[in-house]
């Protein structure tokens, strides 16, 4: 065997030096919450949660109300549903999101069941 330093140097001996990590003289900048433009500022009042935001994103209101957020953005758009446009940007209220809950609300059947046929079943 030859020795390692008179080998010929190949893409797969390449190494990096192994230099000792240098650490920054001052902190670095994070990003900090006013960094964030998209995201809707919460806004404290007496008659919300503290921590819900004043306005939610089609995202954030598709979460509460189970559905997915293709759907509030399509409904939104055709105006079928209340929203509120900032310019460009979609975004619900709290009142919109309960509104839209309410909306969906469906009395229960009381009459007989029917088939697909469109007769009435018959009790077994």
């Amino acid at each position: 065997m030859t020795n390692d330093a008179q080998r010929p140097l190949t893409p797969g001996r390449l190494r990096l030096s192994r230099a000792p990590a240098v650490q920054p003289s001052e902190p670095r900048d994070l990003p900090t919450a006013l960094d964030s433009r998209d995201e809707p500022v919460p806004l404290p009042d007496n008659n919300a949660n503290a921590q819900d935001p004043l306005l939610f994103t089609a995202d954030q209101a598709a979460q509460l109300l189970q559905v997915r957020a293709s759907w509030l953005r399509r409904r939104a758009t055709a105006r079928a549903i209340p929203c509120r446009f900032l310019g460009k940007h979609l975004r619900f209220a709290r009142e919109d999101i309960d509104q839209i809950a309410h909306e969906s609300k469906q009395d229960v059947r009381t009459g007989p069941r029917t088939t697909r046929s469109g007769k009435p079943s018959q009790a077994a």
